[in-house]
């Protein structure tokens, strides 16, 4: 009997997903691949980075990074043949680096059916608050609609993860060129990235806009929270990637 897995992007997902018809086993992605370094020689070695990196930024043990985010990412490796695979993922930056980096892990898989469900967002302005609008119906509407990848979209996303850990620019603004329905926004998301790198000094960088924020008096993390989701929704930031970017400010 075929196996059914859902790939949540978060906790808060996995824990709507649960009060859901959708059946079969949830495995939650517990990273911020969007920061931070990536290249390594092996998995192990990715692991020992990612948890050093995470221990430094967000004040979580290393420990806790083995026993809460690497037990999740086995799953995927464990996941059998014959199985079908859902991503639960946004649009955003920070959603994508992650999905990218799953499908790398499924690529090497055989006889796998892999699907995209994307949050159904009814509202353009809302677009990026993705899932978090998203009650027990219409997960199961978005379970409904999801897209299957074809070989060439699961190729698609490995090569954007191994573009995306080199931080190879031209390579990821080249591949944003490539039409696949298991993949939206492809060129803005990329244009995003390329916006957050420190030798753009304009207002298109997220940390240049903190900055400017609080060079301006505004100090109230709240205000600056809501300033950013409103300008720059499209990074998928959450509250806590934002404050660290206040520290830096305010701190230089």
């Amino acid at each position: 009997m075929k196996k059914t897995f859902h790939i949540a992007n978060g906790d808060y997902l996995a824990e709507y997903l649960n009060k859901t018809s959708v059946g079969g086993e949830i495995i939650v992605c517990r990273e911020a691949l969007i920061s931070g370094p990536l290249q390594s020689d092996s998995l192990d070695h990715f692991w020992k980075i990612r948890s050093e990196f995470v221990s430094g930024e967000y004040e979580a043990s290393q420990q806790s990074y083995y026993k809460k985010v690497v037990p999740e990412f086995q799953k995927i490796l464990d996941i059998p043949e014959n199985a079908e695979v859902n991503l639960w993922f946004e649009d955003d930056l920070f959603c994508q680096v992650n999905i990218w980096f799953c499908i790398s892990l499924l690529s090497e898989k055989k006889n796998i059916q892999v699907f995209r469900v994307f949050p159904q967002v009814p509202d353009v302005e809302d677009h990026w608050k993705g899932f978090s609008l998203s009650g027990s119906h219409a997960l199961e509407e978005s379970y409904r609609l999801k897209e299957e990848f074809r070989k060439e979209d699961i190729r698609l996303g490995a090569h954007f993860w191994n573009a995306y850990k080199n931080q190879d620019k031209n390579q990821l603004s080249r591949l944003s060129e490539n039409k696949s329905v298991c993949f939206r926004y492809l060129k803005e998301v990329i244009d995003a990235y390329c916006n957050a790198f420190p030798e753009n000094t304009s207002l298109t960088n997220p940390e240049v806009f903190v900055k400017k924020l609080t060079e301006n008096g505004v100090r109230d993390f709240n205000i600056i929270f809501k300033e950013f989701q409103q300008n720059f929704g499209i990074y998928g930031y959450g509250d806590v990637q934002v404050k660290n970017m206040c520290h830096k400010a305010i701190n230089r």
